[in-house]
C-alpha cells in the first residue's frame, strides 16, 4: 500500500504512515468514483454524507499534506469531546443516493484501514439528512 514521497517537510507522523495516508486518501477517492451510479440515480432524501477520520496526535500540517500529494482536500472540525476530525473531500456527486453510494463506497476503504498501516487511525462515515 505504500508509495514513495519525497522532499516531505510535515510535523511527526512517521514516513510509512504519511505514505499510507496518501495512498488511503487516492484509493478512497478512486472508490467513490468507481461507486458512482451516474446522473440519473439520484432519488432520496438530501444529505450531506462525507467520509470522516482522524489520526490520534498528528499535525494538521501532515493531514493536509497528504491530502494534497492525494489529489483531494482535507477540511477540519471538531467532534466527540473535541477531538479533531477530517473530513476527506472525495468527489461526491449528487444529493441524495447517488451521493450516499459514493460516499459509501470512500468510507469502506478508510474502515480498512488499521494500525499497522497509519498509527493512530479512526474513521467514522458521517450521515447526515435534510
Amino acid at each position: 500500500m505504500t508509495t514513495k514521497t519525497t522532499n516531505r517537510k510535515s510535523g511527526t507522523m512517521r514516513a510509512h504512515d504519511f505514505d499510507n495516508l496518501v495512498q488511503v486518501m487516492r484509493d478512497a477517492a478512486t472508490a467513490a468514483i468507481d461507486a458512482d451510479p451516474g446522473e440519473g440515480n439520484d432519488g432520496g432524501t438530501c444529505n450531506l454524507d462525507t467520509p470522516a477520520f482522524r489520526i490520534h496526535r498528528a499535525q494538521k500540517q501532515d493531514i493536509e499534506l497528504a491530502a494534497e500529494r492525494a489529489g483531494v482536500t482535507v477540511s477540519e472540525f471538531k467532534w466527540w469531546g473535541g477531538e479533531r476530525w477530517w473530513w476527506l473531500n472525495v468527489p461526491l456527486y449528487g444529493q441524495g443516493n447517488r451521493r450516499s453510494a459514493m460516499m459509501t463506497a470512500a468510507q469502506r476503504v478508510l474502515n480498512g484501514v488499521g494500525p499497522d498501516c497509519v498509527k493512530g487511525w479512526h474513521a467514522c462515515g458521517y450521515y447526515a439528512m435534510d
